[in-house]
């Protein structure tokens, strides 16, 4: 059977129930894509390897109870954490070695977690009125341009463009405590 002209969406029901050559086809299908936005991200070609892999491997331990839309935007929504979560990594390895043993450890308890990261985000995204919130969305997770989403929402393209710049003025402003990582979530576009 060639899986290669199977939907996403067919793919996903596959390895739903296990189909291991159907996760093959995604593997195939997006590692590229993902390898090299992860790369060029952190700059290591080490370390996107094994955010790319980490990524697959969640994603088939999590096989069963995914409810996935949309695997394009699911799997490049999926590495914006992982490279955050890496990032975050890296800054309290930096940050250990310039500080005492004793202050490493504190701060990096302080650390937020990727999922706290997102909750947050999550949590500020619904913050924003209805109109500002769908455009945004659009924009940042289903990677419509300014085009797409007025034609889809019957807006001028500046409407566009002010619904997403203020969105973002309140995101940095809500989310000022997590600016450092968050900075390179609010980068990927």
């Amino acid at each position: 059977m060639n899986f290669s002209t199977f939907s996403d969406e067919t793919l996903i029901t596959l390895i739903a129930i296990d189909d291991e050559v159907a996760f093959r086809e995604i593997y195939d299908r997006y590692w590229k894509k993902l390898f090299s936005l992860a790369t060029f991200k952190t700059g290591s070609r080490d370390a996107s390897e094994e955010i790319v892999q980490e990524l697959f491997t969640k994603l088939w331990e999590r096989r069963k109870g995914l409810e996935i839309a949309h695997l394009e935007s699911y799997l490049f929504t999926a590495l914006k954490y992982q490279i955050i979560s890496h990032l975050r990594q890296v800054i309290v390895q930096r940050n250990s070695l310039e500080v005492s043993y004793h202050e490493a450890s504190f701060q990096t308890e302080d650390f937020l977690t990727a999922e706290a990261i997102q909750v947050a985000i999550e949590k500020a995204i619904y913050q924003l009125p209805d109109k500002t919130q769908t455009v945004f969305k659009m924009s940042r997770f289903e990677e419509k341009s300014h085009k797409e989403i007025a034609i889809a929402l019957d807006l001028s393209e500046k409407s566009v463009e002010y619904h997403i710049t203020q969105a973002l003025k309140f995101l940095r402003i809500y989310l000022k405590d997590y600016l450092t990582i968050l900075l390179f979530w609010l980068t990927f576009s």
